[in-house]
């Protein structure tokens, strides 16, 4: 029960960062804050501060949605012969609402003090990274992973292809956090989304290919 508690506390903890922080700093913040950035990383629209809430709020309620059906795949999902485990789920979910926390924590800071956003792809590629660790040990379930109609068809399906997917999404994210540093917000733009592809498709190919094969 102590260490259930302990993760209840952490997600409480994460769920409620932005709002407190945003409360913090609002009499500090100016009337027009920067609401949307370009990819270059600058702001490109700007509005009034108060229309801050409005992200954070639908943020961290796709967060806590998005954990509560993570956390609760065993009770909900069709395949409930495979159950999946409890603390994989519980860690996974937690990586997701910490991700999504910082994020817009980060989103708040940037309204007032713009940066030049490479600081979101690090944490984009460093996000891949967590999940590609998750992949490897994630049963079959029609909510989390690469659920296509092969891998959902054939348990060793979706087993050999999330090995790969593992190992793709932890290299492609490494690479992505580690580009980042090194070359402009607006570059990178344009190199995340061939490596995210890249990273998506490998993996669905090889499990065609791989329900070809075994058919």
């Amino acid at each position: 029960m102590k260490h259930l508690s302990l993760k209840n506390l952490i997600l409480v903890v994460f769920l409620s960062a932005p709002i407190i922080y945003l409360k913090m700093v609002y009499n500090d913040l100016p009337q027009k804050v920067a609401l949307h950035f370009g990819a270059d990383g600058q702001p490109d629209r700007y509005g009034e501060k108060s229309e801050l809430w409005t992200p954070i709020l639908i943020m961290m309620s796709v967060a806590l949605v998005t954990y509560l059906i993570v956390t609760n795949i065993g009770k909900i999902d069709p395949k409930k012969q495979t159950l999946q485990s409890q603390e994989l789920m519980q860690k996974l979910g937690l990586t997701i609402v910490s991700f999504v926390s910082i994020l817009t924590m980060y989103i708040v800071y940037s309204s007032y003090n713009p940066t030049d956003g490479k600081l979101v792809f690090i944490m984009l590629g460093l996000f891949f990274a967590a999940i590609g660790n998750f992949m490897n040990n994630i049963k079959p379930n029609y909510f989390v992973g690469l659920r296509l109609p092969w891998t959902l068809e054939n348990e060793d399906n979706w087993r050999k292809t999330h090995h790969l997917a593992s190992k793709l999404w932890v290299g492609g994210g490494l690479l992505i956090a580690t580009l980042a540093v090194f070359i402009t917000t607006s570059l990178m733009s344009k190199i995340m989304l061939p490596i995210v592809l890249l990273i998506v498709i490998i993996p669905s190919v090889y499990s065609y290919q791989y329900y070809k094969k075994t058919k």
